[in-house]
């Protein structure tokens, strides 16, 4: 139990007359029954407060938390009482996830509910834990706070911005309409076909992922769960267009494949996929990927892989793997930037140590610019972007290919 600002401003005017009781007897013990006084009161209000506060408390939240977006949580009170309950409400929400506000202050009518919410921002994907809820019950005297546990421990998804898909949707609708406009008009090659490859048919949409050098940090985001959202993205665009989709999730071997398939069914696949997915430090091996790509979808198909390519022997593997995945099928890279390093690049130095920074990251983005000028003479579509504009980037030029118009 703790004090409330009344009895501490209470004791505070007992010890302002405490010098007082040194030069009169008297007035030293009433001062002192003055103390006691409060202090039996404090006592009191605090059982009072322990023995009349009766509550059922429950947690309510969304199934699952969207990544990087604010999920609405809300705390509801009921109180049994036939009082006024004031207290104060903390959650526990997983750790490291940023809760606005912190606390929650509500006064609960006699037997009456309140709703109590608080913003969430998960960083990280994954399963996470909700700890109890927490109330400071203060008591019918003002004087007393007692604090109390409920119990509410349990096991919260976080998955990729399931929120992005429906802020995207109008944008994408007009994206459609303005590209070709999918719904009026019948779209070259046959409805399902890319308008510039006429080998392909109903069968050809696919998507590979990488995730490679995914783990830097935009904002509160990872680059990888960047190309995450664009993923579910252009999965939730592709439904429109009836297109198989399929997906190859991989570092030094291959982790996760989801043969092509359509519908809103392998949306939620893709869902379930994905929302685990945490980025390794560690050898990418694109041939092994890209040959098991072949082995079970040698048919020719769009493959669009998400990666980073800045370091030159990762680079120089990558452009190897790619010629053969060109044999089979039709790639675009998706090159996500290392926005810090640009940030670095742009500076003017202001020392010795930071000129030689600066230097080595412009030689690095100039190594970088020349490896995929080399990957797009080689035929290989490329898309050279930051994580920020990664899902819009990925989305236009699908309905380009699609349409055969730029968007």
């Amino acid at each position: 139990m703790l004090p409330t600002r009344l009895t501490v401003i209470l004791f505070a005017v007992s010890l302002a007359l405490l010098p007082l009781g040194v030069v009169s007897a008297p007035f030293r013990w009433l001062v002192l029954g003055y103390e006691g006084g409060i202090l039996l009161v404090f006592l009191l209000d605090a059982f009072l407060a322990w023995r009349w506060t009766a509550v059922r408390v429950r947690r309510e939240r969304p199934a699952r938390l969207s990544l990087g977006a604010e999920n609405e949580i809300v705390i509801v009170v009921e109180n049994l009482r036939g009082r006024t309950l004031t207290l104060i409400v903390r959650d526990e929400p997983p750790a490291a996830f940023r809760a606005e506000p912190s606390l929650l202050h509500a006064a609960v009518p006699a037997y009456s509910v309140v709703r109590l919410a608080y913003q969430l921002l998960p960083t990280d994907r994954g399963n996470f834990n909700f700890g109890n809820v927490y109330l400071r019950c203060r008591g019918p005297l003002g004087l007393a706070w007692v604090d109390r546990v409920v119990p509410a421990g349990e096991t919260v998804q976080v998955y990729p911005n399931l929120l992005e898909i429906r802020r995207y949707e109008a944008l994408l609708r007009t994206t459609l309409v303005r590209a070709g406009g999918y719904r009026t008009r019948r779209l070259l090659g046959a409805g399902r076909e890319f308008s510039h490859f006429r080998d392909y048919t109903v069968d050809d949409e696919y998507r590979h992922i990488n995730w490679k050098a995914m783990a830097a940090r935009v904002g509160n985001l990872t680059k990888l769960d960047h190309a995450i959202n664009a993923v579910l993205m252009l999965a939730h665009v592709s439904q429109a267009f009836q297109d198989n989709l399929g997906l190859l999730v991989f570092s030094h071997t291959v982790h996760r494949y989801l043969p092509p398939a359509k519908g809103h069914a392998q949306h939620a696949h893709f869902l379930q996929a994905l929302y685990s997915v945490q980025p390794e430090f560690c050898y990418v091996n694109y041939r092994e990927a890209f040959q098991y790509l072949i082995a079970r979808h040698p048919k020719r198909a769009l493959t669009m892989v998400f990666t980073d390519l800045l370091d030159n022997v990762v680079s120089a593997e990558y452009r190897d793997a790619t010629r053969l995945l060109r044999q089979f099928h039709l790639p675009l890279t998706l090159a996500v930037a290392d926005v810090p390093l640009q940030e670095l690049a742009a500076r003017t130095p202001q020392t010795t140590e930071q000129l030689y920074d600066v230097l080595v990251a412009r030689d690095l983005l100039q190594s970088r610019a020349e490896m995929l000028q080399s990957l797009e003479h080689e035929g290989v579509m490329v898309i050279d972007t930051v994580p920020e504009r990664l899902t819009i980037d990925a989305v236009n030029r699908y309905l380009a290919l699609k349409t055969g118009v730029r968007t």
